[in-house]
């Protein structure tokens, strides 16, 4: 969760522990390392009382989690998200806060200023950057990426993994789930993405410049492209209330195909199915599950919500969101392709990369070996 989204959570646990003075909350909110603890916790079989599925709530944690279909708010689940959150036998595995359609975000004032259409193709992206970087003589950088928290870095890699190798017509999505896939074809993504900070497309202190740093570039109209959800733009607008900021799909990269969005599940709350507090677990998730309190958490990450009926006033983002209704959403690369703990070496391969430290042949070969091993130990 961003830090916005965080302290919303903090916001809402107080008022409740307000409502029920006899119950305690409290609230951890560790965010790079988050995984990592969770993988320690699952190990031990001692889990939070509630905890964030973020994307995982069936595949990963859902031996862990009780089943909420007797909740009130259960009826109500969003078809587009309702997949990703119950099984057939009917279990439903979260409370679904808002729903995920992630894409590149933009400046519109600075694609205004500089002539730029949104691009529908990855080669049309890379036209716009260098196009963008030469008219303002390199002072607005055309793709910011916080580097130095790593996640930015795979988000780049999970949007276009799918925009490659998932969504056209001749795709490796077989050989993706059953351990065949030839992990060479990975390598022209890794390329491209050197690629693009050979062309000045990236800002230049991308290894050492943050999530935040990429907010404040994107508020500022420093910074054309970002790699990240809606949930920056209330980021942003903390540095700059009056910054326009757009979703766009992630172009296709493949000839024939066309732009998506990665997505699904995205702020969920779940309970742990041994929680010595079952009831009160159950209270806290009933009372996040209130529609203002829906509307106020899906508006802090600019994002529809999870449940049906509950309309959040996502101010410019709307427009995005109704533009692109049609557009095909595709879940994220590494929660359907990739065996649990990949993410971590697709972010910090591509840290190495950017240093120099390997080449792209060598990214998708260390995927690989990563991938190969975990496919093994499941």
């Amino acid at each position: 969760m961003t830090d916005a989204e965080a302290q919303a959570i903090e916001t809402l646990t107080q008022k409740f522990t307000q409502l029920h003075p006899t119950i305690k909350v409290d609230v951890t909110a560790p965010g790079a390392d988050y995984e990592n603890i969770m993988k320690v916790k699952m190990a031990s079989k001692h889990l939070p009382d509630i905890f964030s599925t973020h994307g995982w709530a069936k595949i990963r944690y859902g031996n862990f989690l009780a089943d909420l279909r007797d909740r009130p708010w259960a009826s109500h689940l969003s078809p587009t998200i309702k997949d990703n959150i119950t099984d057939s036998s009917g279990k439903v595995y979260v409370l679904p806060i808002d729903e995920d359609k992630s894409g590149l975000m933009f400046n519109s004032d600075v694609l205004k200023q500089y002539g730029i259409d949104i691009p529908e193709t990855y080669d049309e992206l890379v036209t716009a950057c260098q196009t963008i970087n030469e008219k303002s003589h390199g002072q607005v950088t055309p793709m910011h990426i916080g580097g130095a928290d790593s996640w930015p870095l795979g988000n780049y890699f999970d949007y276009f993994s799918t925009s490659l190798l998932i969504s056209p017509q001749k795709n490796y999505t077989t050989d993706l789930l059953n351990g065949t896939f030839d992990w060479s074809h990975y390598t022209p993504l890794a390329q491209d993405f050197l690629d693009l900070q050979k062309k000045g497309c990236l800002n230049k202190d991308v290894l050492t410049a943050k999530y935040s740093d990429s907010a404040q570039a994107l508020a500022q109209g420093k910074a054309a492209f970002g790699f990240y959800g809606s949930y920056i733009v209330d980021e942003a607008k903390k540095v700059n209330p009056n910054v326009h900021l757009g979703l766009m799909p992630i172009p296709a990269m493949v000839a024939g195909d066309q732009p998506s969005f990665a997505g699904g599940e995205r702020t969920t709350l779940g309970i742990w199915k041994d929680s010595p507090h079952l009831q009160e677990a159950k209270q806290l998730l009933d009372f996040m599950a209130q529609p203002e309190n829906i509307k106020y958490l899906a508006k802090t990450g600019e994002a529809p919500a999870g449940l049906q009926g509950i309309q959040v006033d996502l101010g410019e983002m709307t427009q995005y969101y109704q533009k692109y209704s049609s557009t095909p959403v595709h879940p994220y690369f590494d929660r359907v392709y990739l065996p649990n703990g990949m993410w971590d070496p697709l972010c910090k391969n591509a840290q190495n990369m950017l240093a120099g430290a390997i080449t792209p042949s060598q990214y998708s070969a260390n995927l690989k070996q990563e991938y190969d091993r975990l496919k093994g130990s499941h």
